[in-house]
């Protein structure tokens, strides 16, 4: 397996829809070995992030990959392929979120907005082996579905944003106050 490079804003295939894939093309070994790079790109390469689109390492075709953890050092990995949402609830959260596309030196995220998402979705997807799954998700898991799909779509986190961005420094002053606020406002 091989660490991907991922693709940095403005490169032109994150502004590009994504083309489904068809069942046959889930046979091509060169496909299969793409899927267990971007999983190992998740899990070692970029550890903070929870998914990475295709359109993120070059290619223009709608698969992600997901690794998020769901309790301590337990984590969700899946391969989904041509991910769909059929259902999003009218319930929606704003919050913080970066993209793996918008790092600084050190490879980490560092552009941060508010996003508001639904709170929860159902979507269809096939495997990596082409079956039909459906999923529910909620929470995080949802936001990070959205967010994902949204990539496919050419769409980024910068076009939805209810904030202006801020860098990670800035996102850590501004929590830390909100900290020092909420605890004085306690005493």
């Amino acid at each position: 397996m091989a660490l991907l490079p991922i693709k940095q804003f403005p490169f032109e295939t994150l502004r590009q829809k994504a083309v489904k894939l068809t069942k046959s093309e889930l046979a091509d070994p060169t496909l299969q070995k793409m899927f267990d790079d971007m999983m190992e790109t998740l899990e070692n390469e970029y550890p903070m992030g929870a998914g990475l689109a295709a359109n993120q390492i070059g290619i223009i075709k709608r698969f992600i990959a997901i690794n998020v953890e769901v309790s301590d050092d337990v984590f969700l990995k899946q391969i989904l392929i041509n991910p769909e949402i059929i259902e999003a609830s009218k319930q929606t959260d704003l919050d913080w979120e970066g993209c793996l596309s918008f790092v600084n030196e050190e490879g980490s995220p560092d552009q941060w907005g508010l996003v508001r998402r639904s709170t929860s979705v159902k979507l269809k997807a096939l495997d990596r082996d082409g079956k039909a799954i459906e999923i529910k998700a909620a929470d995080f898991y949802a936001r990070l579905l959205q967010h994902e799909i949204d990539h496919l779509d050419g769409v980024l986190f910068i076009d939805k944003l209810e904030s202006k961005l801020l860098s990670t420094e800035e996102l850590d002053e501004l929590m830390e106050k909100q900290a020092k606020s909420e605890h004085a406002v306690a005493e």
